[in-house]
């Protein structure tokens, strides 16, 4: 069989806390794993590193051949990942959400409505397309989350608890689903239910402190159970005694249990020495006593009694070890374009912005808090110019709250609800996420100023102003929300905590506004040199905006706005690199 998963020597140290430490496994095509261990064991940590979500402190992980850690893109291409709580954007509708999907992966048209239509089949979500992710059942959103894992027909997927949440009819088909498509996939399943194990997988591992501490079919697990080979025996309560004592003295017999059963008899369980046959010894014996002897049964071993023993300090040896059909197995993205990745994620953002009353709010805000501030302490009429000066004016103050509003959400959010272990494990690279977000939340400030452009129309009705200038005015204007939306975006990525993110990004935002007035360079001439107030000045929006607003568009503020957003957008990307794997 082809290896399609194989991790080496894989160790993940969070500061002085040792989660994995020196895990080797190998998955071939045709296998159902089983990863098993207590919480805490190191299991997530393991998959996440499997998929690329976070980097590992030593070892490597090899899917179809690709090195994860060498070229991520090329091995999620082959993954299908369904992370732990089935992370899913709940203001998104469930038809819109596989779209997204399936546009990251490389599908469209045809291709995309087929591979979205046989997932929702298998999955059983048809009726629910229609419906917003946050409007459907616990159950209903982990089905939603595993048709995603399943849409490109990956050969390798990666299930953290796949059934959590599923009533038992859907974790029967769950299971029959899984045992369907196992003949060409290589699957690994984390899960808690040790009767999914027996039932689905044909190899199962257990870890333990970070280590593997089992590792081998269902059936040799069970083998390391006390109970492999034991026989119970259920007679009459006058019989119980007399057969204990028989049976004990069987060389093979390491203990005979005796417990009483609801009808006044007795179950004796006879603990076989080392999984040793002693079903041969005592049936003989059944037979010709004169026991009363209502049942005879031979017991298999018990994985949760493996699972205790391997888990809690016992023995660490490892042991050596009518659905739609499916077209043969593809990786459905052949070539990776970051500009399609930015786009896509730009629509889907955009979606989400307008789906929620996200933009709304922020647009009316804007409008109406731009115009009152125009009219009345701008005095907007009582000047009797044509000119937008008293309008433009305002645009440093208002987006140093409103801006912050926005960009406190774009990766905050993400990170609390954990759909960015989704979207920074399908073949995106971190950049394209980061550009992505960030232009959609751009572009609603952008709609924002667009629509402002009626004071433009009133100034040109009412007299004869430069044009030009009021161009220049927007032009900077948009610049300058790109320059505070780059701040806020660093700082959403450092915090999952939006209120945080709020602050701290109003907080940045008012240092590089303020540095330009009066008040702040009269602190630093009394003492400092000149060079250092030159410096202070060039640090602040104000100043950059104002040159714009009047008319002169300098290469050095255009620069500099451009610089300040690719700076921030390169410590975001550089932030959320640094968080995936803290």
């Amino acid at each position: 069989m082809t290896t399609m998963v194989e991790v080496k020597s894989l160790s993940k140290r969070f500061g002085q806390q040792l989660a994995v430490d020196n895990i080797s496994l190998s998955v071939a095509r045709g296998e159902v794993l089983g990863f098993l261990g207590p919480n805490g064991s190191g299991k997530s940590t393991t998959m996440k590193m499997i998929t690329g979500f976070i980097t590992p402190t030593r070892g490597s992980v090899s899917v179809g051949g690709v090195n994860v850690q060498h070229n991520p893109i090329a091995a999620q291409r082959q993954i299908g990942y369904l992370p732990e709580g089935a992370p899913v954007y709940a203001e998104t509708q469930v038809l819109a959400y596989l779209k997204f999907i399936a546009e990251i992966r490389g599908l469209g048209g045809a291709a995309a409505r087929d591979a979205i239509s046989r997932a929702a089949e298998r999955t059983n979500i048809e009726s629910v397309l229609y419906q917003s992710v946050e409007t459907l059942s616990k159950g209903y959103k982990r089905r939603v989350g595993l048709a995603q894992a399943l849409l490109h027909n990956p050969p390798v997927l990666i299930l953290d608890e796949p059934t959590d949440g599923l009533d038992p009819n859907q974790k029967y088909e769950v299971r029959q689903l899984i045992g369907q498509i196992a003949a060409d996939k290589a699957i690994i399943i984390s899960t808690h239910i040790l009767e999914e194990v027996d039932t689905i997988c044909s190899r199962a591992i257990i870890i333990a402190n970070g280590r593997v501490v089992a590792d081998g079919t269902p059936a040799e697990l069970e083998q390391r159970s006390r109970y492999h080979n034991a026989v119970a025996l259920t007679l009459a309560d006058t019989d119980a005694d007399p057969a204990c004592s028989e049976i004990s003295a069987l060389a093979a017999v390491e203990e005979v249990l005796v417990s009483p059963t609801p009808d006044n008899q007795r179950q004796l369980l006879a603990i076989a020495s080392n999984g040793a046959d002693i079903l041969s010894e005592i049936a003989p014996m059944v037979q010709t006593s004169a026991w009363t002897t209502q049942q005879l049964e031979l017991k298999r071993g018990r994985l949760d009694d493996v699972f205790r023993e391997v888990t809690t300090g016992g023995d660490h040896a490892v042991i050596e070890s009518s659905l739609p059909e499916w077209p043969q197995s593809t990786v459905a993205k052949t070539g990776s374009s970051w500009r399609a990745d930015v786009v896509t994620i730009c629509k889907r953002e955009l979606s989400s912005y307008f789906t929620t009353p996200i933009a709304y709010v922020f647009i009316v805000i804007f409008l109406a808090t731009l115009g009152a501030f125009t009219f009345f302490p701008g005095g907007f009429f009582e000047q009797r110019q044509a000119t937008l000066d008293s309008f433009f004016q305002f645009h440093p103050w208002l987006y140093l709250f409103l801006i912050p509003a926005i960009a406190m959400r774009l990766w905050a959010e993400e990170r609390k609800s954990g759909s960015i272990e989704l979207l920074l494990t399908l073949p995106v690279n971190t950049a394209s996420a980061v550009i992505g977000k960030f232009t959609a939340a751009w572009l609603v400030a952008g709609l924002a100023l667009l629509l402002t452009s009626t004071f433009w129309i009133t100034v040109n009705y009412l007299g004869s102003p430069d044009n030009g200038v009021i161009a220049a005015g927007y032009i900077g204007s948009f610049f300058m929300a790109g320059g505070y939306l780059a701040i806020g975006s660093f700082v959403s990525a450092a915090t999952r905590n939006q209120v945080i993110a709020f602050i701290v990004s109003a907080a940045l935002c008012f240092i590089f506004t303020a540095s330009g007035l009066g008040v702040v360079l009269d602190f630093f001439s009394g003492w400092a040199p000149q060079s250092v107030l030159v410096s202070v000045a060039n640090f602040s929006f104000l100043e950059h905006f104002k040159g714009i607003s009047r008319g002169l568009i300098q290469l050095q503020d255009l620069v500099f706005f451009l610089s300040t957003i690719v700076f921030f957008l390169f410590a975001t990307v550089v932030t959320v690199e640094l968080k995936k794997n803290a």
